[in-house]
């Protein structure tokens, strides 16, 4: 059984809803919720209900003076507990960039989920940077693995939404965002099945995945 871990930072409304939606199987497959800041009590009181741990490092305590330092003395905390507690992917709704060691003793295991369609739009305010630039067709999201830079790991899976369904209902992030969870639950079903792969090259592979149909937007009824 594959054993899975989170990093997240604020609210993290899509892990609560994923947690929430998720069956029990999958409950005990999660070992440890890490965060760099002070968990909602909402999200508290369901991750014990679950029986998942979790576990604060508040961000500003952290050792460093500055970001840099602070994310390495993060990421150090990070790989300490998922060695402690044998942990194969971590899945990352976190702010904050990881580095050193972690990157490097689990590589092709971290996964971060990010609101857009990358490469577009790295970075912070991703949908509102689709917005502003004049993207009229599609939002999204990527899971990607993590490297050393912002946004630029190897992209495992996207998914996709017309723009009007954003702006028609006054910019409701929920719309794309919400997209994650089912992302989340389609990737651990993957690598429970051992159908996620890298190949020599660096290129990612989901076994069984069909890469080849199209979408049109507007769709024609």
């Amino acid at each position: 059984m594959k054993k899975y871990a989170f990093y997240i930072s604020g609210n993290s409304g899509r892990l609560f809803k994923f947690i929430e939606q998720a069956d029990t199987e999958v409950h005990n497959q999660i070992k440890i919720v890490i965060s760099d800041k002070m968990i909602p009590e909402e999200l508290q009181k369901l991750l014990l209900e679950k029986g998942i741990r979790y576990l604060t490092y508040e961000y500003s305590t952290l050792k460093g003076n500055n970001n840099r330092e602070k994310n390495r003395s993060l990421s150090d905390l990070i790989l300490k507990q998922l060695v402690e507690f044998g942990i194969n992917y971590m899945f990352s709704f976190g702010g904050h960039i990881l580095s050193g060691d972690l990157l490097k003793k689990y590589c092709w295991r971290l996964i971060n989920f990010h609101p857009a369609i990358l490469p577009m739009y790295p970075g912070r305010k991703a949908i509102d940077q689709a917005v502003e630039h004049g993207n009229t067709l599609l939002v999204g999201n990527t899971a990607h693995f993590m490297d050393e830079g912002v946004d630029t790991g190897k992209i495992i899976m996207q998914s996709v939404i017309p723009i009007n369904a954003f702006m028609e209902n006054g910019r409701d992030y929920d719309i794309v965002l919400d997209l994650q969870v089912e992302m989340l639950n389609r990737l651990i079903r993957i690598i429970n099945n051992n159908n996620l792969k890298v190949d020599k090259n660096g290129n990612v592979i989901v076994i069984g995945g069909n890469y080849t149909e199209a979408a049109f937007f507007p769709k024609i009824i």
